[in-house]
């Protein structure tokens, strides 16, 4: 949405609503991703997994703004910090994709028995 976006960057109402079908895409994606580790890893991996997570969200949160800042500022508009967006969500979708993820049934009739 967020490189849909960039596209329609001349038609302002129709940019601002893919924005937010966008953000509300990556909102309710959130349980999903925050569920991954337990079912990828042990317990203890899945811990420290969730605390490496929380690291590169704060690293994000910081260089975030003053990278979208430095492209906007460059480019004399939003579309290089919006594209910059689009790219960082499509890379995250490839990566989670690609995870080899076990049954969660599975690992519930195993912890059953």
């Amino acid at each position: 949405m967020f490189g849909l976006s960039v596209l329609t960057r001349q038609n302002a109402p129709l940019a601002i609503l893919r924005v937010l079908l966008g953000s509300g895409f990556y909102f309710g994606f959130q349980p999903v991703a925050w569920s991954m580790p337990t079912l990828i890893l042990g317990e203890s991996a899945a811990a420290a997994t969730f605390g490496l997570i929380n690291s590169m969200g704060q690293l994000g949160g910081f260089f975030g703004p003053k990278l979208i800042g430095f492209l906007n500022m460059r480019t004399h508009g939003v579309t290089a910090g919006l594209g910059f967006i689009a790219l960082a969500y499509g890379v995250a979708a490839v990566l989670m994709l690609s995870l080899k993820i076990r049954d969660p049934l599975q690992m519930v009739d195993r912890h059953k028995s």
